[in-house]
């Protein structure tokens, strides 16, 4: 299957079109794909044509959501023929496939603009071939499903890929590809392809397919990045709010000290100046009476906090946390931590560890949507 360049794209200008279908994009393709949507309950899809996405599948290994975008972009760097950051990147449906196989789509930038401009609002932005169910492979290797509109023909392939082609360029395409096993769901093709025809009652396009959308795919890698950031800001708010606590505790604890302070240089000054007040001449007398000052203690809470925040920031796992204790006699802070999994939690603790930190941990409890466990982190003798 040819890889199509995502900046070019084949104008396929036809009469009568309406309106809210994208130039090039069957009609009734895009009908059929509004009418799956609504019995799904969901916006109809603006259809962006395929002359304008390449497919491509990419192996990739296993990591974390916000690796496995960097790893995409960068699988199909050397294919796309454009700079990368001239293209979007995306990770479509690709149900049955191996866990190591995904299927990435590539459009240009400009191209994905102006579906955006030209879409109604609330409606999804996925390439037109994915509203063809992907075929089943062929006994012999792969099938080939066909939508066909006039002098243009869009492709769904067993792999999952896809692409769009003149319909007369399809017999030709078709016998270099190895005669893959076609099914015809729109107009008739060719008389030289032999297809089986289910042009009278095609099948609906697949809900998953449907539920692809190249903006929130866009903003899924927007948020990926964006997370440690929140996290980052998280942990500084928190740090200000208990900045903000202490100093507000300081200034009663020092307003008392100033009243008391104050009765003890009256009682001091009584039996030397009677009847005078240390508020007539305080400067000199309060000088002479007064008590050394006592030193304010300075918790390492705040130090400790902004460290353990530092080494959470800089690791791989995605964390957050609910609950923070301070155990100010033995210098340990308890945090009740969260991650995607029991590996993350354990990587967060070779972190902390390394930085200097001794950790202990309670029993962790892991779920469908995550783990959690509950660290004592304090510092090392001599550390």
């Amino acid at each position: 299957m040819p890889d199509a360049d995502p900046g070019a794209v084949t104008r396929f200008p036809r009469a009568g079109v309406p309106s809210d279908v994208a130039e090039g994009v069957s009609g009734p393709l895009t009908q059929r794909c509004a009418e799956a949507a609504a019995r799904l309950r969901r916006p109809a899809p603006w259809l962006l044509p395929s002359e304008r996405v390449s497919a491509l599948l990419v192996a990739l290994p296993a990591a974390s959501a916000r690796q496995r975008a960097a790893l995409l972009a960068f699988a199909v760097e050397d294919r796309v023929g454009a700079p990368i950051d001239s293209v979007a990147v995306a990770q479509a449906p690709l149900s049955g496939a191996d866990r190591g196989l995904a299927l990435a789509l590539v459009a240009a930038r400009d191209a994905l603009a102006e579906a955006e401009a030209a879409a109604p609002a609330g409606a999804t932005i996925l390439p037109d071939f994915l509203a063809i169910p992907r075929p089943q492979p062929g006994p012999s290797g792969p099938a080939w499903a066909v939508w066909r509109d006039g002098s243009r023909a869009v492709v769904r392939v067993s792999d999952g890929t896809g692409f769009a082609v003149a319909t007369d360029a399809l017999p030709l395409l078709w016998r270099r590809a190895g005669s893959p096993a076609l099914t015809s769901f729109g107009a008739a093709l060719p008389a030289a392809l032999p297809a089986i025809d289910l042009s009278q009652n095609p099948p609906p396009p697949d809900p998953a397919d449907l539920g692809f959308d190249f903006r929130q795919d866009r903003r899924a890698a927007t948020d990926a990045v964006a997370r440690p950031l929140v996290f980052a800001a998280g942990i500084a708010a928190l740090g200000l709010v208990l900045h903000l606590g202490l100093a507000a505790v300081d200034a009663v604890a020092l307003g008392r000290i100033a009243e008391a302070e104050r009765a003890t240089a009256q009682a001091a000054l009584a039996p030397l100046l009677p009847g005078v007040s240390v508020d007539e001449d305080p400067s000199v007398i309060l000088a002479r009476l007064a008590p050394p000052a006592a030193r304010q203690s300075r918790s390492d809470l705040l130090p400790m906090l902004s460290e353990i925040s530092a080494v959470l920031i800089a690791g791989d796992a995605t964390v957050g946390f609910r609950r923070l204790s301070w155990g100010a006699e033995d210098g340990t802070m308890s945090l009740q931590i969260q991650a995607g999994g029991l590996d993350d939690l354990q990587a967060v603790q070779r972190d902390l560890e390394a930085s200097g930190f001794v950790v202990g941990s309670g029993a962790a409890n892991a779920g469908d949507g995550g783990a959690e466990v509950e660290m004592r982190i304090s510092r090392r003798p001599g550390g």
